[in-house]
């Protein structure tokens, strides 16, 4: 009997040692499975942050661009200001792309910039930088004004294009535009208030700005290589003789003229009527007519001007064998330009100028009823005719910017 009891006993002793290794053993497993799932719990709760925290910083470059675009002037500067949204934040600051690599130095405008936004989530941070710099406004202007576009009674505005203006734009007449209509500026809309149609409408908060017919001249023949510059040396520097047939004496048309390209045509009296027209040749090159002098009083009563080759919808420059043949008007006097007749003019129309004292001029009137492939920019544009206005991308684009926006380069700093 002793032998079988003390065999029973060691039986149950080792049952009690596998249950109680097999409880250590689950019991490890238990704690380590619990300190898994809070491991991973505290981990997804991280990547949760850490994701937050790059949804906020890059909120934070939308508001710098939004901000910016809207006023240059308020642009937050290093070190930054910082914005709190419930349990997350972000900061955010502008610098100059600064080529020694100091990336703390102001930014003025309109150069380009870096934005950095630290984005912070209940203690997870990122922080990122985009590069950025500002872009024109936004719109393909057949029309562009900076005070005042009028389409008065009995007169018809057929326009393939948008038409935008830093003023008013009034209406007697029926416009028809098949492009969107913009105001930029606090000074911008519609004449009364009242809209001639339902057109799309775009607001942009600031004006936009073009050079000057004068700004333009002294780019083209500068002082430094083309002495005196600008309208002045094309006054005595120009291709009158050569370029036209028959030769322009004494800067003056008042008969039938061919012009060929390339060519810079300067003019004191233009006064076409009747059949007496001025036809553009810009098979070899552009054409270029430049009206003074700046500031006078003479109108240029224009006819005709249709290319022998109709102007590509945007010259440029790198496409292989690409031949500029731009037609454009420049007219820097306060009288400036009739655009008469029924002809189809492949030229763009160059009105704005501005005096000694920055007080802004610059006419375009229309008293026929041509068909215009190209543009027109004005200080004042009245439509007193019936005039067809197709867009093609001919001027020069603004000087001012109209937004600010990404650049083409993102990086995380100190990535994780």
């Amino acid at each position: 009997m002793t032998g079988r009891s003390t065999s029973r006993r060691r039986q149950r002793g080792a049952v009690l040692l596998g249950v109680i290794l097999f409880t250590a053993v689950a019991s490890t497993l238990l704690v380590g499975a619990v300190l898994l799932a809070r491991t991973h719990y505290a981990r997804a709760h991280a990547d949760a942050d850490y994701a937050k925290a790059l949804d906020l910083a890059e909120a934070g470059i939308n508001y710098e661009f939004h901000k910016v675009s809207a006023d240059p002037d308020l642009a937050d500067q290093y070190p930054g200001t910082t914005y709190t949204f419930g349990t997350g934040q972000f900061r955010v600051w502008c610098t100059a792309r600064a080529s020694d690599g100091t990336e703390t130095t102001p930014w003025e405008a309109p150069g380009n910039l870096y934005v950095y936004a630290e984005g912070i989530a209940n203690g997870a941070t990122r922080t990122i930088r985009v590069s950025a710099k500002g872009f024109a406004a936004k719109g393909d202007y057949a029309i562009y004004t900076m005070d005042s576009t009028s389409v008065w009674n009995g007169s018809s505005l057929d326009v393939t294009g948008d038409i935008g203006t830093n003023g008013i734009y009034r209406f007697s007449g029926t416009p028809t535009i098949t492009g969107g209509v913009y105001f930029c500026g606090p000074d911008a809309g519609w004449f009364n208030g009242v809209s001639p149609g339902p057109y799309p409408v775009y607001r942009n908060a600031a004006r936009t700005e073009y050079p000057t017919v004068a700004q333009k001249a002294l780019e083209m023949f500068p002082p430094s290589t083309h002495p005196p510059g600008g309208l002045a040396y094309l006054k005595l520097n120009n291709d009158n003789a050569t370029a036209a047939n028959p030769p322009i004496v004494g800067n003056s048309i008042t008969d039938s003229v061919t012009i060929r390209g390339p060519a810079n045509i300067y003019l004191e009296n233009l006064s076409l009527a009747g059949n007496k027209k001025i036809n553009f040749d810009n098979t070899n090159g552009p054409i270029n007519v430049w009206i003074g002098p700046e500031g006078g009083a003479n109108v240029a009563r224009f006819r005709g001007g249709t290319a022998a080759i109709s102007p590509q919808p945007e010259y440029d420059p790198l496409a292989p064998g690409a031949i500029d043949r731009r037609c454009t008007l420049y007219v820097a006097t306060r009288g400036g330009i009739d655009i008469a007749g029924n002809e189809v003019m492949d030229a763009s129309i160059y009105a704005y100028n501005r005096d000694a004292f920055n007080r802004p001029y610059g006419y375009m009137i229309n008293s026929g009823n041509p068909i215009i492939n190209g543009q027109i920019l004005a200080n004042q544009c009245d439509i007193n005719g019936n005039i067809t206005i197709n867009y093609r991308k001919t001027l020069p684009g603004p000087s001012s910017i109209g937004y600010y926006g990404y650049d083409n380069s993102w990086i995380e700093i100190h990535p994780r």
